[in-house]
């Protein structure tokens, strides 16, 4: 693969699907949220309707307090719902890797996009918000990318594997891999960029407060 690489594996191609339900997941700080910004600005719904709140980082409320409570019936319905409404729609959290068989099953269509970033750099931000110490954090680090590689070695589903510091070196390569997983057939390139900055710049903060609804949609 070489020099070749812009930071994408495409897996189970041949069971992409029109209809498609995308799961975004990986290690807590570990590049799920820039992921999430990518496939928002090219126009993947993150909400059922704009009533739905979503944080910063793209994590659907309502889906994310169902997922933590294990309230699989509350997960089935919202999940439900947005399939109702959108051919194409997101959900990102990190923490699907910890279930990924049992989301798998519950939702229709799904399309996995995993994301690794180097583990250093994760285990000291994760360690800095959690005043802990980066190199107790970076094993937890390292067992999560473990399972993630399990995961994607095992798994049926249609696969996209991105390393994020590939992606965000080639980022008009990448925007073009997951237009094409994610079933995008135009876009504006130097829109999708900016849009992207903005998001990068209110997770971390700095941002204008612009809301992710305002992405266009599918």
């Amino acid at each position: 693969m070489g020099t070749s690489f812009k930071g994408v594996l495409v897996k189970n191609a041949d069971k992409i699907t029109d209809r498609k339900s995308l799961v975004i997941c990986g290690a807590p700080r570990g590049g799920t949220s820039f992921a999430a910004s990518v496939f928002s600005q090219l126009g993947v719904p993150f909400r059922r309707t704009s009533k739905d709140r979503i944080s910063p980082r793209y994590e659907h409320n309502r889906l994310k307090e169902a997922f933590l409570a294990e309230d699989s019936e509350r997960m089935q319905q919202i999940i439900d719902e947005f399939c109702q409404l959108h051919s194409v729609w997101a959900w990102k959290l990190p923490a699907i890797e910890q279930r990924f068989s049992a989301i798998a099953d519950i939702v229709p269509n799904p399309h996995f996009v995993v994301i690794f970033k180097e583990p250093l750099s994760v285990a000291v931000r994760s360690a800095e918000r959690r005043a802990k110490t980066p190199i107790h954090v970076l094993q937890s680090v390292v067992a999560v990318q473990q399972r993630l590689a399990a995961i994607a070695a095992e798994t049926k589903h249609p696969l996209l594997l991105v390393s994020y510091e590939k992606a965000m070196m080639n980022l008009p390569a990448f925007l073009s891999e997951a237009a094409s997983f994610s079933g995008i057939r135009s876009y504006d390139e130097a829109a999708v960029i900016s849009g992207i900055a903005v998001d990068g710049k209110r997770y971390l903060g700095e941002g204008s407060g612009v809301d992710p609804s305002s992405a266009p949609t599918v």
